[in-house]
């Protein structure tokens, strides 16, 4: 059993060597094969080794270059950006002013017409603010589509009230310093509106009393706290017809006036000398007491301008909103109550704007003041 054993084992050794005369040369060109393939797969590893080391290293720069870049952008920049998203100030204004208890569905009833800026005021006896909240909620008109003014009134400014006010501190201590009543109203307007932001808060004056300058100003520096954080976009300011005031309060604030809201009255000349002062200044020119106010009469009764109205198949007073956007660049707010007229408003004022022509303009001026000629856009 023993010697079966060790010649099988013999003729194992035998048959892998001796046994066969090409297999010793077979064995060494495997070999050789063999190291030929393992070298190639080292090289071929290597190779892939570096390609993505290469792509790494280009990623990398890459997204250096895009982050450097990006991190380039100015803080105007971005505000731009972001501004894109947001509703600019209209070429007409809802006036929510004296709208009492149908202020929500007047609101609601302009919007759905076509308006997208609304005006209205919070500490303000004349304007019911939270129910403009509500009435623009009522639509299906997205915040961002609208543009929401109201108003600044410190507690020494006629019109004052706080009727408005419907969150913890109202009402107000008869003792708060101007600071705090600003905080206190932007609150208030904040949760009247049901927003996270204004579009443009001016600070109020009563008709020709304008309150103490230094008083504007401590207002207006906290105002801008709120532009800064994003809360307020816009500021401007109501009832000044004073040159010198504008000027100073223009070189002395950091966020500069973007609205003047004045009367368009006689008795202020309409504004004539002032219009290319607002101009220079990049303020939008905001008009009331257009119907209301000493041009009222004048428009709705005159001969010339009602033949001029019909021609352009519209009211007299559509006509005449017509002249302040087109002839004056002014932007008028308009408080029409009825759907047909808030209709006529957004189909003549935005959607198929009048065309005029100098002779129908200068006609029409000549009816109001014969000076509103010199403001011809």
């Amino acid at each position: 059993m023993a010697s079966s054993l060790s010649l099988r084992s013999r003729q194992g050794v035998l048959n892998s060597g001796s046994g066969d005369p090409n297999n010793k040369s077979k064995t060494h060109v495997e070999n050789i094969s063999d190291v030929s393939e393992d070298k190639q797969k080292r090289k071929t590893g290597s190779f892939i080794r570096k390609y993505c080391m290469f792509c790494l290293l280009s990623s990398i720069v890459l997204m250096f270059f895009f982050f450097s870049t990006n991190l380039s952008v100015t803080h105007d920049e971005v505000d731009s950006e972001v501004s894109k998203k947001l509703a600019p100030m209209g070429t007409i204004v809802y006036g929510a002013k004296s709208k009492g208890n149908d202020t929500d569905k007047l609101v609601a009833q302009a919007i759905n017409a076509g308006f997208r800026h609304i005006a209205t005021g919070g500490f303000h006896f004349e304007y019911n603010e939270p129910g403009v909240g509500i009435g623009w909620k009522e639509t299906d008109v997205p915040r961002n589509e609208l543009y929401l003014q109201t108003l600044f009134v410190a507690k020494s400014v006629n019109n004052y009230g706080v009727q408005n006010c419907k969150i913890e501190g109202c009402p107000p201590s008869p003792d708060l310093s101007i600071e705090e009543q600003v905080h206190l109203s932007i609150k208030s307007s904040l949760h009247n509106l049901q927003t996270t932001y204004i579009d443009s808060v001016l600070v109020h004056n009563f008709r020709a009393k304008l309150q103490k300058y230094e008083d504007t100003i401590t207002a207006w520096k906290v105002l801008e706290s709120y532009v800064d954080r994003g809360i307020i976009r816009h500021l401007g300011i109501v009832s000044v017809h004073d040159r010198d005031y504008l000027i100073k309060l223009h070189n002395e604030t950091r966020v500069k006036p973007s609205i003047i809201q004045n009367r368009f009255h006689g008795n202020r000349g309409y504004d004539v000398e002032l219009r290319p002062l607002f101009k220079d200044l990049d303020m939008s020119n905001q008009l009331f007491w257009i119907l209301t106010g000493s041009a009222g009469g004048k428009v709705r009764n005159n001969n010339v301008i009602t033949e001029i109205a019909q021609r352009q198949g519209v009211s007299n007073q559509v006509l005449f909103y017509s002249f302040i956007i087109v002839c004056l660049g002014g932007t008028p707010l308009i408080g029409s109550k009825t759907a047909q007229h808030l209709e006529e408003d957004v189909t003549s004022l935005l959607r198929k704007p009048l065309i005029w022509n100098d002779a129908d303009f200068e006609a029409v001026a000549t009816v109001i003041n014969k000076n509103l000629i010199k403001n011809k856009l």
